[in-house]
Parts: structure tokens; C-alpha cells; sequence
């Protein structure tokens, strides 16, 4: 089922854990949505999705909504590939969370990725209280697989468009986060998206 002209900002029921208490903060890894290949020409900077990717970013960003995990800020590497992503999810939402394109995302280690988590917060906030309560940090792999790998402490491949919700015990995104001090909520990828037509 194609879900993507769909929006849900309604104020429906979500799960216990959807809603980040005090001292909580939560953290989404997700890779880029599939890309096109076909013209080999294209440096990989620029490569821009293909149809599949550009059917399943708005069908995630759908699924985020429906599970109450729609970020407050987007961390988004700089690639063709990953802003058409992010383009295609904040159409998804009535009231889109701030984006920043983040060069240092591109093709980036898992060090690099929490590195930027953390200066582009402080960044991204001006007056340095505690920040958004959900970022959703869209890169590549390996990095971003090995990020959320690293986290939840265990192998964890991030296929196209599939994504990690991580709850995160910090004060605040200047702390210092490792695995003792997340713990992994949700994983999806589109092809296990309820009720669609694979």
C-alpha cells in the first residue's frame, strides 16, 4: 500500500516509550533512501534516488508519525541522495523540524556521526539549553549501520531507507552518549512497513 500522499500530525495514541521523559532524549539512525545507479558518470556525491527511493522516504517518514518518533531536528549529510531523502520526508509533516545539511555526514565514520550529533546541536541552539528531544541523524553506511551497531551492541545492517530509534538517558545532547546509556526502541526498514504490498 502507498502511504505517501498521506500526512499524520493528528493527535492519535502512541506508545509509552514515544515521548521522551526528563533526563531522556531520543535518536533515530537512518540510512539514505535507494539511489540510482544508472548513470555512471554522476559523481557519488550527486547520485539522486531512484523511484523505489523515492516511493519509501515518504512511507518512513509516514511510519515515524504513526509511532509518535517524528524528529525535532534532521541531521542530514550533504549527498544529493540523502537531502532529496529528507525533502521527501518533511513533506510528510504539517509542522517539519528544522533541517541541517551536515557535510562532515557524508560518508562518514561512526566517530564523525557522533562527533556532528554533538557540535550541530550546540550549533543548532542558540541559547545551549538541553535542544531537541528527537534527532534524526540520515547518512550512509557502513558508518551509519556501524553507529547504530555500536550503540545497541550488536551487528545491526541499515539497508536503504530503514532506520534505528535509539532512547538515549542524557540531560542533554552535550553529554557524552555510549551504549550503556541507550537502548534501542524500534528498528524499520520499508519492506517490513505494515500493510504494504511488497
Amino acid at each position: 500500500m502507498n502511504r505517501s500522499s498521506a500526512t499524520n500530525d493528528s493527535p492519535d495514541p502512541v506508545p509509552s516509550d514515544a515521548v521522551p521523559r526528563g533526563g531522556q532524549r531520543r535518536l533515530i539512525l537512518m540510512r539514505h533512501a535507494k539511489s540510482d545507479w544508472s548513470g555512471p558518470e554522476v559523481a557519488d556525491h550527486d547520485r539522486q534516488l531512484n523511484d523505489r527511493g523515492r516511493r519509501d522516504a515518504p512511507e518512513m517518514a509516514q511510519w515515524l508519525s504513526d509511532q509518535g518518533y517524528r524528529p525535532d531536528l534532521i541531521l542530514c549529510s550533504s549527498a544529493t541522495r540523502t537531502q532529496q531523502t529528507a525533502d521527501l520526508m518533511l513533506q510528510q509533516w504539517t509542522n517539519p523540524p528544522r533541517l541541517a545539511i551536515c557535510r562532515p555526514l557524508y560518508l562518514s565514520s561512526p566517530q564523525t556521526i557522533f562527533e556532528t550529533l554533538h557540535t550541530e546541536t550546540i550549533v543548532a541552539d542558540d541559547d545551549r539549553s538541553p535542544g531537541p528531544k528527537t534527532i534524526l541523524v540520515l547518512a550512509h553506511n557502513p558508518g551509519i549501520s556501524e553507529a547504530a551497531g555500536w550503540l545497541c551492541g550488536q551487528m545491526a545492517a541499515l539497508p536503504t531507507a530503514a532506520l534505528a530509534v535509539f532512547r538515549c538517558q542524557i540531560e542533554s545532547w552535550n553529554d557524552s552518549l555510549n551504549p550503556k546509556l541507550a537502548t534501542m526502541i524500534a528498528v524499520m526498514k520499508p519492506k517490513a512497513l505494515p500493510q504494504r504490498d511488497n
